[in-house]
C-alpha cells in the first residue's frame, strides 16, 4: 500500500512542475513584450501594433488613397479607350455593306446586323462564311466596359417548328447566339443583356420580300452612358 501511495504522489508532482514550466514561460513572454514595448520608438510601435490589427498605417489619408488609388487595384480595362465607330466597321468591311449599319453618336453606338448574312433561314446559328467576323466583333467590343443590349427581330412571317414555336423563340435565340460568341470572346457577360422581339418594331414594310429581309436583323446597341465595374453601373 505504502507503495502504491508513492506512485500517486509521483504523479501529482510531476504535474506541478509541468504547470510551472509553463508559467515561467508566460512570464518571459510577458517581461519581453514590456522590454520591447519600452525600448521601440511610439510611432514604430504604433506601427507595429497596426499591421497586426490592419489598422490604417500612421499618417495614411483616405481621402488621398482615392486621389492615388494602389496600382495592384487598378483594372487594365480601364486604361484602353472603348471601340470606335471605324474600328467596327474595319472588323465588318468584308461584309456585303447593305447587310450591315452602324451609327455612332454621343450616347450610343449601334450596329445592325441583317439576320440572311449571318444566319442560316429560320435557325440561330450563325453561317461559317461571317462567324469569324462576329468572333472578331467580340474582341473589338471587349476592349471597353460600356453595357451591351443585343435584341434578335423577324420578319412576320410565322415560324413553328419543334426548336422555335414562335418568332419570339427565334429573335432571342438569334440574340443568344451573338451574345455567347461576344461572351467567348472576352467580353464580361455581365456587361450583356439579350431581347427577343419578333416582328415588333419593323423597320420596312412586311409586304416585300425585301422588306422582310431588312426586319431579319440583330441589333447591337452599346450605351456609352453606363459601363459596367463588377456589380456597379457607373456613369
Amino acid at each position: 500500500m505504502r507503495h502504491s501511495d508513492h506512485e500517486d504522489g509521483g504523479a501529482h508532482g510531476g504535474s506541478w512542475k509541468i504547470a510551472l514550466a509553463d508559467l515561467m514561460t508566460v512570464l518571459m513572454v510577458f517581461f519581453l513584450v514590456l522590454w520591447l514595448v519600452s525600448v521601440i520608438d511610439p510611432e514604430d510601435r504604433k506601427a507595429f501594433i497596426n499591421s497586426i490589427t490592419g489598422d490604417p498605417p500612421i499618417g495614411a489619408d483616405i481621402a488621398d488613397d482615392k486621389l492615388h488609388p494602389r496600382q495592384d487595384t487598378i483594372n487594365p480595362l480601364d486604361l484602353q479607350p472603348p471601340a470606335s465607330r471605324e474600328e467596327v466597321e474595319e472588323v465588318l468591311r468584308e461584309i456585303d455593306p447593305k447587310d450591315i449599319s452602324v451609327e455612332d453618336t454621343a450616347d450610343f453606338l449601334k450596329i445592325t446586323l441583317r439576320s440572311d448574312s449571318f444566319f442560316e433561314s429560320g435557325r440561330a446559328t450563325i453561317n461559317d462564311k461571317t462567324r469569324e467576323k462576329v468572333e472578331e466583333l467580340g474582341i473589338t467590343l471587349s476592349k471597353g466596359r460600356q453595357l451591351i443590349t443585343i435584341t434578335g427581330y423577324t420578319d412576320n412571317i410565322p415560324i413553328n417548328n419543334l426548336q422555335f414555336p414562335s418568332n419570339w423563340e427565334l429573335s432571342a435565340a438569334r440574340a443568344a447566339t451573338i451574345a455567347r460568341t461576344f461572351i467567348y470572346m472576352g467580353i464580361n457577360q455581365g456587361r450583356v443583356t439579350i431581347e427577343g422581339k419578333a416582328d415588333n418594331e419593323s423597320v420596312a414594310s412586311n409586304d416585300s420580300a425585301y422588306g422582310r429581309s431588312l426586319n431579319r436583323r440583330v441589333v447591337i446597341f452599346v450605351d456609352k452612358n453606363k459601363n459596367f465595374d463588377g456589380d456597379q453601373l457607373q456613369p
